[in-house]
């Protein structure tokens, strides 16, 4: 009777034990995957810059452009591309994290970690800058809210409209 119990225990455990995950966290994991999915679509898209602080911080951007495959831009005033880099989300968070970075800053392990607030066409984000070392942060900790206080950075975006394509239409 004790070889059976040993047995029954060990089938019960052995699945684990071979990288199977249990069902909760795998329906958890697809749910993540799932609203990072809806997170970049609703980012997706060109937004103006209304409010950057502080003062000069987004220097000549004017507009940033977030890609559903999580590559951002950033334009002047006349639509130039000033630099690009990579974001991450996560919806699920509370509050919501957006994290950023450049090619450039990446190489000294330079990282930018923020939080977002999306509501329909305005969006506002809050973030750090900092760098890892050993896998230790070093700066200021994630803003838990939408502050400058305790941040580095806070800008309000508001999504700019796709204009409709001129009509083909000729003239009479």
């Amino acid at each position: 009777m004790l070889r059976s119990l040993a047995l029954v225990l060990f089938l019960g455990v052995a699945p684990g034990l071979w990288g199977a995950e249990p069902k909760g966290v795998e329906a958890a994991s697809e749910a993540r995957r799932q609203a990072v999915e809806q997170g970049l679509a609703e980012f997706a898209g060109r937004w103006a810059i209304v409010v950057a602080k502080p003062d000069g911080v987004t220097k000549e951007a004017r507009q940033l452009q977030f890609n559903k495959d999580g590559t951002y831009a950033a334009f002047d005033a006349a639509g130039k591309e000033l630099w690009a880099g990579t974001f991450d989300l996560d919806p699920t968070a509370t509050p919501k994290i957006w994290d950023h970075r450049t090619p450039d800053f990446a190489k000294t392990g330079g990282d930018v970690l923020g939080i977002y607030e999306l509501s329909g066409d305005e969006l506002k984000v809050c973030c750090v800058v900092g760098t890892w070392k050993e896998r230790e942060w070093q700066g200021k900790p994630r803003p838990k809210a939408p502050r400058l206080e305790g941040a580095d950075v806070l800008l309000e975006l508001r999504r700019v409209k796709p204009q409709p394509a001129p009509s083909a239409t000729p003239a009479p």
